[in-house]
């Protein structure tokens, strides 16, 4: 998922490292561990009024799985 701007600033070595480094810091603390799913559990049974809730959450569930599952073989999360 890239960005021209994220990828314009990344050809900075000095920034890709800062970057690289706190991208690795957030999937640990909110991935890795599962943390992230506690709060969408939270919105979605608080957000079961709309009818669109479930069809959103799922989407959302499914993009946290993703990204949960294949972060780990991302270079800027593996440091390889």
């Amino acid at each position: 998922m890239g960005h021209p701007l994220k990828e314009k600033l990344l050809k900075n070595a000095a920034f890709r490292k800062v970057y690289e480094e706190q991208y690795r810091a957030l999937y640990g603390k909110l991935l890795s561990d599962g943390t992230a799913a506690g709060p969408l559990d939270e919105l979605v049974t608080s957000y079961k009024l709309n009818d669109k809730a479930d069809t959103e959450a799922r989407t959302l569930r499914t993009f946290q799985e993703t990204r949960t599952e294949t972060l780990p073989s991302d270079k800027a999360i593996s440091g390889a």
